[in-house]
């Protein structure tokens, strides 16, 4: 009866999300922009706890994006996008960010969903507790192994395997106390270090469990260590994480989705280019520009950073004026005909049924 109550709160919640989907999809088929983001991604800085092996982003701690400039960015998403919308705050660490902390008071005060990517080597009980009382929407962990020897040749730092750990037992015990919202999401990165690994951390966090599993894959060169070179071992691998999403373990993706992990390992692009799909002529009719928006420390605004083309500067412009202007718009036509093979968690298309199954199992 419980889980029944939940569900109905949460198809409740996903309305205005709804709306947003079959407006993006009106949108795509007139041409016109009907609709608003979704999902706003904001990189306050690379400001970082670890210095990751396959990150780069430690490394540039600098421009850092004000707390003055974090509150006017609140409520600007508030103003062009209503309802149905999240802001997914990463760097660099969000728990050392200080204003992440203002910025959820202020997102809890106006309705915003807000949310988070962290390492989880700051989710103490104590800073949990100051979290999860400003009711955050979503909290993504990065963590890419169960194995302490696998995690830390990954995410090196003296027992951060545990503290990780540990700092997910944190949440979903705070979570339980106080009944908070937020859902519990692992993003693992896929590596040739660790991809054989992953069946044990899904099962690590159990059938059925609160902890949903979203995998995305090493963005490099084919000659970087991290990338999967091991492709029979790799597709045994996907196959067995397919069963176990199929026996009831919360794995985020379609058959889609995963076997395009396949596809994108097995057809490394030329160095120096990004790895395209071969669409046959076909539009792929790619709606990043109707849902997405990604802002960077030095305040560009993109659709798509692989396109390399900001659409407009939050030092300069609204988030309207630049999400209504006619960069914008230029990007959105362009992006109709878009062949990238976008494999990252924040920019891959989605079906539609893939996200409700995601959104209902969450909260």
């Amino acid at each position: 009866m419980a889980n029944i109550s939940r569900i109905s709160r949460q198809i409740v919640k996903g309305l205005p999300y709804l709306k947003k989907e079959l407006a993006r999809d009106l949108s795509i088929r007139t041409g016109m922009v009907l609709t608003a983001p979704v999902t706003y991604y904001i990189i306050f800085s690379g400001k970082c706890n670890l210095a990751c092996s396959f990150c780069t982003i430690y490394k540039e701690p600098d421009p850092i994006l004000t707390e003055e400039t974090m509150l006017r960015l609140v409520r600007e998403a508030k103003e062009l996008s209503g309802s149905g919308f999240n802001i997914s705050l990463s760097g660099g660490e969000p728990t050392i960010y200080k204003p992440t902390y203002s910025s959820m008071a202020l997102a809890r005060e106006l309705g915003v969903n807000f949310g988070m990517t962290t390492n989880g080597l700051a989710l103490t009980k104590d800073n949990v507790k100051r979290i999860l009382g400003h009711d955050p929407f979503n909290i993504n962990i990065s963590l890419e192994s169960v194995d302490p020897e696998i995690n830390e040749k990954l995410r090196p730092g003296r027992f951060s395997t545990q503290r990780t750990l540990q700092g997910i037992a944190n949440l979903l015990e705070e979570k339980k106390r106080t009944g908070a919202r937020v859902s519990v999401i692992v993003k693992p990165t896929i590596t040739e270090i660790n991809f054989h690994t992953l069946p044990d951390l899904v099962r690590h966090f159990g059938k059925e469990g609160p902890v949903q599993v979203n995998f995305q894959p090493f963005v490099g060169s084919k000659d970087d260590p991290h990338w999967v070179k091991n492709l029979s071992g790799f597709a045994g691998m996907v196959k067995e994480l397919k069963s176990l999403r199929d026996d009831g373990y919360p794995i985020i993706g379609d058959d889609e989705t995963l076997d395009g992990f396949v596809h994108y390992f097995e057809n490394p692009p030329p160095e120096g280019e990004l790895p395209h799909l071969d669409l046959n002529g076909k539009k792929r009719n790619c709606d990043i520009g109707l849902r997405s928006m990604f802002i960077y420390p030095n305040g560009d605004a993109h659709f798509c950073d692989f396109l390399k083309k900001p659409i407009g500067n939050i030092h300069q412009n609204s988030l309207r004026e630049i999400f209504r202007g006619e960069t914008a718009d230029r990007q959105r036509h362009h992006m109709v005909n878009c062949s990238i093979d976008c494999q990252q968690t924040c920019k891959r298309k989605s079906s539609l049924m893939s996200k409700a199954t995601a959104f209902l199992k969450m909260g």
